[in-house]
């Protein structure tokens, strides 16, 4: 498996962005045919916005994963999950339309998740048994 340490996987998201530097521990992000798919398609997404998107996590160590009570099996642990907290509640349904149609050009069981800060993207709800694309509210 490649590994990088610096640089930009896609153009417009950093392997720094990719990489939650808040960890304490070595950070090592496989680049796994699914990870670089999974960072194409979150560009997709940033040029149907055509602003930037900013980052608050992405790929997660176990360790790290586990401090900020994240799910044992999350899709941040595969580098195929993508936390973003500058979109506007009003377009959180617009993003949903968007992301539905890049999982399906994809070929990929997608969902959402809806937070007061922002929105959780994945590519990956095939790992949880789902066979089609999910939304789901969190924000009460």
């Amino acid at each position: 498996m490649a590994y990088i340490t610096s640089g930009f996987m896609v153009k417009n998201f950093s392997l720094a962005e990719m990489t939650n530097k808040q960890a304490k521990d070595e950070i090592k992000l496989g680049l796994t045919p699914e990870v670089v798919e999974f960072a194409q398609m979150m560009q997709e997404l940033r040029d149907w916005y055509g602003k930037p998107l900013n980052v608050s996590s992405w790929y997660r160590t176990a360790n790290f994963n586990r401090e900020i009570g994240g799910s044992s099996n999350s899709a941040h642990l595969d580098g195929r999950a993508c936390d973003i907290n500058n979109i506007p509640q009003s377009l959180f349904h617009d993003f949903t339309i968007a992301w539905q149609v890049i999982c399906s050009i994809h070929c990929k069981v997608g969902g959402v998740n809806y937070y007061k800060w922002g929105m959780h993207f994945t590519d990956h709800e095939d790992k949880f048994g789902h066979k089609t694309f999910q939304v789901r509210d969190k924000r009460r």
